[in-house]
């Protein structure tokens, strides 16, 4: 969880008391600063150098506490403010929030109009299983404007409660029971008598028997075009465009229904990753090689808050979360923060504002536009206005925009696209946001990020980890070792270090998704089958593009090794819709073939997915693989053994990959499994079982085995 947010709050906790008479509390217009020094920072005396005084500096007030505060009276708009500590200047890294003026970085004070109303939420607590309490509080703005009646309604889940009123003070007291197993949202609303009204207390929550933490979770990305076509009514390829190009029909509907039918039940899946949902224009624009491409992806936006249609409407989108809501599964979607299309209402409209990056820029990988050297102001494509972060009236809109798809379709976090193309202010001011809210209810959102490096990006990917940034990244370098050890046969041992330079170079509490492919990568099966030449994305166009099935047995052997290994991991694991199966695939855009489902299957594909399901379910409900540590017992070329062990329950697992050509072996281990003599351990794969005896685990690797044993 990240941190409370202690940089800046009302002088009054409530609001200031007004007269006796007044019957409301009403707002104080003084804003407090407050900065606790670390304690490798001298203290003994703090400036706030700000854009209200010109950076000039004013002294702050040390307190009997340590802390220093900063309290003044300032017009309503944001500001831009440094400290000076010890003669240097420092940022207040208990505030998120950031602000750029000229080429320089600050933190950001937010003043708002206290003319105009607010609702504070005092508590929220859920005593028990399906109950909920809270007060709020309606806080008046200094024009003391008294509300009418019918000044404050309360909605639950979208229907205007008329049971649920505040009293004579404006204080809301609410308790309510009886509320069924999924996620719900209250909100309340309120506006004084002269129309102004308070910023809505959005309040998202969970009512479940077991609280949930994103480590349990294994994050399965539907693509969402190529996933399941559930309503042909949307479909509508452009014409003129080859079909793997182009839309194919997939939609919101078809996740709908696979949610419906359990099919991410089966998988052990607690959360879903689909595409961006914006718009995206109508027509075909040059891609790779020149081909014409739609927006098939998602990840050319077109409007800020419309949904692209060819997915559904936006309850459409709202059924998708709902059913999955109801399965205890929760669903994030892209957020593309790099750039919008140049159709985009915004660019349409501050092109010239600064809101994006055209005076010097230039297209990425281009003569003397290198991706990295560039990588914050170069454009993806001609047609991809690239966004500028830095610009405070562009951040602000663009994290209004994510907060409105949050509530708007009810989802639980977003995996944000390009993140080393965008300042680190983007990533702040999302997470910020969405602090605010699980500030209130203690709902946890999920930030992953997408920085795609080679095998050498762990210093990369970690500098936007962290309690005021990214709850994890995609772990790019440790799918390279998965590629080489696991596709292409290379050692296993390669695959232990990769473990270890993870372990040194990301934070303990770092929610990192390992995976074994994604979108932007061909496809593992493919790989693992030695159908990739050289050029990946030139071979997805040309006639030696992998054919629709895999019939190479060993390949199947790697996938189902390389699953077993990524969906064991600590973190969130990604499965990438088709890997399950197999599904083949060079380059973009051929890796994203239309999925296949049930008698489209061939054996080698169903058995696949069969192992899948059981060691999804094996996450699903073993602690040890959802919070455990994880530990090496044996790395060796051709076998490798983990164990993960969840000190607080005493539960645990082992995984054991054994390739070994066609030699069988038994290993003995002394692992960290809790239990007596006694203790049985049975491989959910293989159905064998082992016992531990004076300590030692004795397990049978069969050769090309992949097991993962579970205490019974």
């Amino acid at each position: 969880m990240r941190p409370a947010l202690l940089f800046v709050f009302a002088a009054c906790a409530a609001g200031c008391p007004a007269p006796a008479e007044y019957p409301y509390p009403v707002r104080d217009c003084s804003i407090t600063v407050r900065f606790v020094p670390p304690a490798s920072l001298p203290g003994d005396g703090v400036l706030i150098r700000g854009e209200w005084n010109g950076f000039s500096g004013d002294p702050m007030v040390r307190q009997q506490d340590g802390a220093f505060v900063f309290t003044a009276t300032l017009e309503p708009r944001d500001y831009a403010y440094a400290l000076e500590v010890g003669g240097g200047r420092v940022l207040d890294e208990a505030n998120p929030y950031r602000r750029w003026v000229g080429n320089e970085e600050y933190s950001l004070l937010r003043v708002v109009d206290c003319s105009v109303p607010e609702l504070r939420l005092e508590s929220f607590t859920q005593p028990a299983l399906g109950e909920v309490r809270l007060v709020a509080q309606y806080v008046d703005g200094n024009r003391r404007a008294t509300p009418e009646a019918g000044w404050s309604t309360v909605t639950l889940d979208g229907q205007v409660r008329g049971d649920l009123f505040p009293d004579a003070h404006g204080r809301f007291e609410l308790h309510l029971e009886g509320l069924p197993e999924g996620k719900h949202t209250l909100t309340i609303a309120a506006q004084d008598g002269e129309g102004r009204s308070a910023r809505p207390l959005y309040l998202p929550f969970w009512v479940e028997a077991e609280r949930f933490d994103w480590q349990e979770a294994i994050l399965y990305f539907a693509f969402t075009d190529r996933f399941a076509n559930g309503d042909p009514s949307n479909d509508a390829p452009v014409p003129d465009v080859d079909p793997q190009a182009n839309y194919e029909g997939g939609d919101w509907a078809g996740i709908t229904q696979k949610i419906d039918e359990g099919y991410f039940d089966d998988l052990g899946v607690r959360a879903i990753w689909i595409s961006p949902v914006q718009a995206n224009p109508d027509g075909a624009f040059p891609g790779t090689g020149g081909h014409l491409y739609t927006g098939y992806h998602g990840y050319w936006p077109s409007k800020a808050r419309e949904p692209q249609r060819r997915f559904g409407t936006l309850e459409d989108l709202r059924a998708l979360t709902r059913a999955a809501h109801a399965h205890g599964i929760r669903v994030i979607t892209d957020l593309v923060i790099n750039h919008v299309h140049e159709e985009h209402e915004y660019f349409a409209a501050h092109r010239l504002d600064g809101w994006f990056n055209t005076g010097n820029s230039c297209v990425c990988g281009e003569s003397q536009c290198d991706w990295e050297a560039r990588r914050l102001d170069c454009w993806f494509t001609p047609y991809l206005p690239d966004l500028n972060w830095r610009n405070a009236q562009a951040s602000e809109q663009l994290a209004e925009d994510a907060l409105w798809w949050i509530e708007a379709a009810d989802l639980d976090g977003f995996r944000l696209d390009a993140v080393k193309h965008v300042d680190h202010v983007a990533g702040r001011t999302i997470a910020g946001r969405l602090h605010e809210i699980s500030q209130r209810t203690g709902i946890a959102w999920y930030l992953v990020g997408e920085t795609f490096t080679g095998t050498d990006g762990r210093a990369q990917i970690a500098q936007y980890l962290g309690p005021n940034e990214l709850d994890g990244q995609f772990d790019f370098p440790l799918y390279w070792s998965i590629i080489d050890a696991f596709a292409k046969g290379g050692p296993l041992t390669a695959i232990a270090d990769a473990l270890e330079a993870n372990d040194a170079a990301y934070p303990p509490v770092t929610l990192n998704s390992p995976f074994i492919g994604n979108h932007d990568v061909p496809r593992f099966i493919s790989i693992a089958a030695n159908q990739i030449d050289g050029d990946a994305g030139a071979q997805a166009w040309s006639a030696n593009r992998p054919p629709g099935s895999v019939t190479d047995d060993g390949a199947f052997a790697r996938a189902r090794d390389a699953l077993t290994f990524a969906l064991t991991l600590p973190g969130v694991p990604l499965l990438y819709y088709g890997d399950e199966i197999g599904l083949p695939g060079a380059g973009d855009p051929d890796n994203r073939r239309m999925m296949r489902f049930g008698a489209a299957l061939s054996a080698p594909e169903a058995q696949l997915l069969e192992h899948v399901k059981k060691v999804g379910q094996a996450r699903r409900h073993n602690r040890g693989l959802r919070f455990g540590a994880r530990y090496t017992l044996v790395a060796e070329a051709d076998t490798l053994i983990l164990e993960r062990d969840d000190a607080a329950s005493d539960d645990g697992a082992v995984v054991t990959i054994h390739r070994g050509g066609e030699q069988a072996r038994t290993v003995a281990l002394r692992g960290r499994l809790k239990g007596a003599d006694g203790l049985v351990l049975t491989d959910v794969v293989s159905g064998r079982s082992a016992t531990i005896h004076e300590g030692m685990l004795t397990l049978p690797l069969p050769a090309q085995s992949a097991g993962l044993w579970i205490p019974q």
